[in-house]
């Protein structure tokens, strides 16, 4: 018992020296501060990646964003589903002169954007400030006819289904 007892007293004493004066401390601080500046990083690697999406204040931009987004959830967009889109912004958001501009600034922000989910989530509140129950609704039918252009996937109809609440809607029955 003594010999236990010696052996356990010696090793709790140099546990005790190195944590006191060879750097214990500091080497326990410097793992918490790492820790801390991951996180920090991680949070700015997101803010960096969502600016785009959040840099968005036409309510016209965000729904062209989105029916991209909706589009590109079976992989690229076809060109069918990219005419309808374009034709979408020239007549129902009457953007004929500024069409090229406005699709070509939609295009990067949706490559930027990880995917639907995320940009339906930054841009739910521009859409329940800026537009009323009825285009919020015609909103959802455009994505909706976006996303019936090719045999939608239950990706897109979930995605959907995820996005009416989102922006103030009942969820489809």
């Amino acid at each position: 018992m003594p010999i236990i007892l010696l052996i356990v007293s010696t090793l709790a004493f140099w546990a005790l020296y190195w944590f006191v004066q060879m750097g214990g401390i500091e080497h326990f601080r410097e793992r918490k501060k790492q820790r801390e500046d991951d996180v920090k990083r991680a949070a700015a690697k997101e803010a960096s990646r969502t600016a785009p999406l959040r840099a968005v204040d036409d309510p016209r931009d965000a729904a062209a964003v989105l029916m991209l987004l909706i589009a590109r959830q079976n992989g690229d967009p076809t060109r069918e589903q990219i005419a309808l889109i374009e034709d979408k912004l020239r007549t129902v958001f009457g953007l004929e002169h500024e069409l090229t501009e406005r699709i070509t600034q939609a295009r990067f922000i949706a490559r930027e954007a990880i995917d639907f989910d995320q940009a339906a989530g930054v841009f739910a509140a521009l859409f329940k400030k800026k537009l009323t129950a009825d285009e919020r609704y015609q909103l959802v039918d455009m994505l909706e006819e976006v996303a019936r252009h090719e045999k939608p996937s239950q990706a897109q109809i979930e995605a959907l289904t995820a996005f009416r609440p989102k922006i103030g809607l009942a969820a489809a029955l």
